[in-house]
């Protein structure tokens, strides 16, 4: 397994600009290049912070990305069992996000995102900047590369924890497989920071014939009336079955 050192504010700084000046250097993944642009840009040799404590092997995401279509769901394993030991307050580091996007997996970044490049080039410096280094942002977990991977992991844990019904994998595969709900989800972090309304949700979007409610229209809609309700119901203290019922009844209809 790669040892790697993390960044310091100095060189996530260096490689912000960087990305903004010198887009194709994160196009074309040569490492070596990209670690001397950055203490040429930060006019310093001392760039390094402390050394990434990684449980698993995380490049292995480079080989099994290239190697044809996977999932999200593989794709979050692989990094939740590297990061096994972080906590959500060490998730929202930007240093280490860019560190990993930018040098332990390359080959995945360029994979994943590069078919998404935008065709009007003024607007690749902060494509490239938001993908690949905006760690930090509440938009990360939507759009960095591997921060988003984490995200992934960590809200279906905090969500089966209180789910008899679904194990931990079934609410990662529900998550990362329909993400215009989970995206719905992410626009609203009063609900979000819920894990026993997530847990609520996803158990009837999983049960029966919901799964109507991944179309971007309804988890709109249901998600909206749910923040309605929250105003007038303390949400954290219903039970998960009477959550479920609240969802139940605030569903939308499916359109014939």
């Amino acid at each position: 397994m790669t040892e790697q050192r993390q960044l310091n504010d100095d060189g996530v700084s260096a490689l912000a600009r960087l990305a903004l000046k010198r887009t194709k250097l994160f196009l074309e993944p040569d490492t070596t290049a990209l670690v001397k642009a950055v203490k040429d840009e930060a006019h310093t040799e001392e760039i390094w912070g402390d050394t990434l404590d990684l449980k698993d092997d995380i490049a292995v995401l480079n080989k099994v990305s290239q190697a044809g279509p996977s999932t999200d769901a593989q794709y979050s394993r692989i990094v939740r069992r590297a990061l096994a030991h972080l906590t959500a307050d060490q998730g929202l580091d930007e240093n280490r996000w860019a560190t990993i996007n930018c040098f332990l997996l390359p080959e995945y970044v360029n994979t994943r995102w590069g078919s998404a490049l935008p065709k009007d080039a003024t607007k690749l410096p902060n494509f490239v900047k938001m993908h690949w280094l905006n760690g930090g942002l509440v938009d990360a977990r939507r759009a960095n590369a591997v921060a988003r991977l984490w995200w992934l992991g960590e809200f279906s844990d905090r969500a089966s924890y209180h789910s008899d019904l679904h194990s931990e994998d079934e609410f990662l595969e529900a998550m990362a497989n329909n993400v215009n709900l989970y995206h719905q989800l992410l626009s609203r972090p009063n609900l979000l920071s819920r894990p026993k309304l997530v847990a609520a949700i996803y158990e009837v979007f999983l049960d029966g014939d919901n799964d109507y409610l991944s179309a971007t229209k309804y988890a709109n809609e249901l998600l909206e009336s749910l923040n309605l309700r929250a105003a007038e119901l303390s949400l954290d203290f219903m039970s998960l079955p009477e959550l479920r019922d609240l969802i139940e009844e605030l569903k939308p209809p499916k359109e014939r």
